[in-house]
């Protein structure tokens, strides 16, 4: 009996030891997510920053600004990732000229805001060049600390007469 309480104590014994040596994962600080003002304040910012980058082609800015899996959806229906967008725009194929972004509404859920409103667009597509009104929808997370933007979606308004 002695000798069968002495193996299972030589047993456990290294256990302690072999625990000790595996260190936790270091815990990322959780951020504070922002109050509705701030989180408001923020995409607008940011919002602001993407239309002046959309507008020059500064499209170090835009990669930046983007999701990694970000949708853009155009008033004609098409789809793009961020890499066909941003390839559409540094090979010329689509330039915007001006967007004007009006009767914005803000839903805030967390680190998250839906932007809803009214955009005029001047793009130029190929060789042609159209401006049109569009009821918008557009997403921003915030991620790491930085609002990214992860969704555009138009919905072409009919021409007034």
């Amino acid at each position: 009996m002695r000798n069968t309480l002495l193996f299972c104590a030589a047993l456990v014994a290294p256990a302690p030891v072999f625990a000790q040596q595996a260190t936790p994962a270091p815990q990322a600080t959780p951020q504070k997510t922002p109050t509705r003002a701030e989180a408001i304040a923020a995409a607008n910012d940011a919002d602001t920053k993407r239309i002046e980058a959309l507008v020059k082609g500064d499209m170090a800015a835009l990669e930046a600004m983007c999701t990694k899996d970000m949708v853009y959806t155009h008033s004609s229906g098409k789809v793009d990732t961020k890499e066909t967008l941003l390839e559409s725009l540094k090979t010329g194929a689509t330039k915007y000229l001006a967007v004007v972004l009006s009767e914005k509404k803000h839903q805030v859920y967390g680190n998250t805001v839906i932007v809803t409103g009214i955009a005029e667009v001047k793009v130029k597509s190929g060789e042609n060049e159209v401006a049109f009104k569009a009821r918008f929808t557009e997403v921003w997370t915030r991620q790491k600390g930085e609002w990214k933007f992860a969704l555009w979606q138009t919905t072409r308004l009919p021409e007034t007469k």
